[in-house]
C-alpha cells in the first residue's frame, strides 16, 4: 500500500505569501485605524478660547501698553497645533490689567504702540486708537479688542479669541 502524501501540515509557497499579504494588510489598517477611532472618541480635543498663563503681572509696567506673546496649544485627536500669539497689556494696577488684541478691527493688519505719541497705529490704513482702544481716527469700524483675562495667583491668564474684522460689532469668529 503506498502512503498518502501529506498536505495538511506543510505550508505551500502560495499559503505563505497570501498569509504576509494579510498581516500586512492588518497593519496597514491598524496603522491608519488608530489615530481615525481616536479622533472619534477622544474627549481630549481643544476647548476654543481656554486661558493660557502669559505674564508675572508684577514684572508688567504700569500705565503704559506691554506687547507681549504666547503660544497657545491646540490639540486635535492625534495632531497637537503650536499658534504664536501676540498681544497688549495695559496694568492698570495690580489687581486690574486690560489685554488688547492687536488685530486692527479694520480689516485685520496688526497694529503698534507708537510710545511718542502714546497711541496705537494701523501702518495700513492709518487708523489710530488712543490708549484705552478708543478709535480716533482712520477706517476702523471699532476700537481695539480687548480680550478676557484672569488674575490668579500673581499671574495675568488670558483668553485668546479673534474677532471679525470689518464689522461695527464686536464678533468672535
Amino acid at each position: 500500500m503506498a502512503d498518502a502524501p501529506d498536505t495538511g501540515s506543510a505550508v505551500t509557497r502560495r499559503g505563505f505569501v497570501g498569509w504576509a499579504v494579510g498581516m500586512g494588510a492588518a497593519f496597514v489598517g491598524l496603522v491608519a485605524g488608530v489615530p481615525l477611532i481616536g479622533s472619534l472618541i477622544s474627549s481630549n480635543k481643544a476647548t476654543p478660547g481656554a486661558y493660557v498663563q502669559v505674564a508675572d503681572v508684577a514684572l508688567l509696567p504700569t500705565g503704559e501698553p506691554f506687547a507681549l506673546s504666547f503660544v497657545e496649544s491646540a490639540r486635535d485627536a492625534y495632531e497637537v497645533a503650536q499658534l504664536p500669539h501676540s498681544v497688549y497689556a495695559l496694568k492698570k494696577s495690580d489687581t486690574e490689567v486690560v489685554v488688547f488684541s492687536p488685530v486692527c478691527p479694520h480689516l485685520g493688519c496688526q497694529v503698534y504702540f507708537n510710545r511718542g505719541s502714546k497711541t496705537f497705529v494701523c501702518p495700513c490704513h492709518d487708523s489710530v486708537f488712543s490708549l484705552d482702544g478708543a478709535r480716533t481716527s482712520g477706517p476702523a469700524p471699532r476700537g481695539l479688542d480687548t480680550l478676557p483675562v484672569k488674575i490668579s495667583k500673581g499671574m495675568l491668564l488670558v483668553q485668546w479669541i479673534q474677532y471679525e474684522p470689518g464689522v461695527s460689532q464686536k464678533t468672535p469668529v
